[in-house]
């Protein structure tokens, strides 16, 4: 057998390493042109912001994350596409973003992979920023920590459902210092009053602040959330038979309300004194309200500032 001389060999891997650059070539020109089109896609047709409700997932320091249920798609081929929302903790804590980002992203659950599609930075009054086509190639990237949607659209993670992204707002963003001005001058815009009613429920307390969550109510009577923040604005401060007014309301519309039937068992518990059939009522409406949501408790405890014992946190 004849060995081949250096020049062959020089041949054969100058041959190899032509073959290899041009398939990278050829992969990364296919890669960017997608990217491209992508892109175009995005500029013709710019993110907005989702308008229906959204579940909680999680929060941290800068910002909190929700997943939009009414765009939730599951397709036969497993992957599933939703509108993620991340409402910043302050108006800038999002960094080199907005108050408010919304992404559209699919999740290959089975494979662990996750495609960054289409996102957007919002002002609070849902006005667009910036917008970024994102990309993340023909198979997606691996799933990290950071992304919190993922056991939400996989496994079915459960959290609290709000109205949408201004009662996310409320939820989850610091008070705007200029939130009473805004309210005063625009005195039939149901928002800012629902804002300055759960800032003071949550513990940011002025003395209008009943005020506030009236008017608030009175402007949205049917606001589940705005009427459940002033229930337990009124539960903190004593007033028990507004606190059990509200209460009634909620559930005579939604018979499942955990966040109701907990705060009617807090109240019976409190109102009662210790008395048998006041703690029997009581735990009775906390293993409901338990049975539904198993977080109910302790989602409670840390939106609206309230200090329980372990008692009032199971069944």
């Amino acid at each position: 057998m004849a060995r081949k001389t250096p020049n062959t060999v020089l041949f054969v891997f100058l041959g190899l390493s032509v073959l290899v650059a041009g398939g990278l070539g050829l992969w990364m020109f296919s890669d960017v042109s997608r990217a491209n089109q992508e892109a175009a896609a995005a500029a013709a047709n710019p993110p907005a912001l989702p308008t229906g409700p959204l579940q909680f997932v999680v929060s941290n320091s800068t910002d909190a994350t929700y997943v939009a249920l009414d765009t939730v798609k599951r397709g036969a081929d497993g992957l599933v596409t939703a509108t993620v929302v991340k409402v910043g903790r302050t108006v800038s804590s999002i960094k080199d973003a907005g108050p408010l980002v919304s992404q559209v992203a699919t999740v290959d659950c089975a494979a662990n992979r996750i495609f960054d599609g289409q996102s957007g930075a919002f002002t609070l009054d849902g006005k667009l920023l910036s917008a970024v086509a994102g990309y993340s190639g023909k198979r997606g990237r691996v799933v990290e920590a950071g992304d919190y949607q993922v056991p939400a659209l996989c496994q079915g993670q459960k959290g609290q459902v709000v109205e949408g992204i201004k009662a996310a707002l409320r939820q989850s963003q610091a008070l705007p210092v200029d939130i009473a001005d805004r309210a005063e001058a625009n005195p039939k815009d149901h928002h800012n009053w629902a804002w300055l009613c759960a800032a003071a429920a949550r513990g940011t307390w002025r003395a209008q602040a009943p005020g506030d969550c009236d008017k608030a109510v009175a402007l949205r009577p049917d606001h589940v959330d705005g009427r459940l923040d002033r229930a337990y604005l009124f539960l903190k401060i004593g007033r028990n038979d507004q606190a059990a007014s509200d209460f009634a309301k909620v559930l005579a519309d939604d018979p499942q309300n955990a966040v109701a039937i907990y705060g009617r068992s807090l109240m019976t518990g409190m109102r009662t004194g210790g008395n048998l059939a006041g703690v029997t009522a009581s735990k009775a409406d906390r293993c409901a309200a338990l049975a539904i949501d198993k977080e109910v408790a302790g989602w409670v405890a840390r939106t609206y500032q309230i200090q329980m014992s372990q008692e009032f946190r199971v069944c």
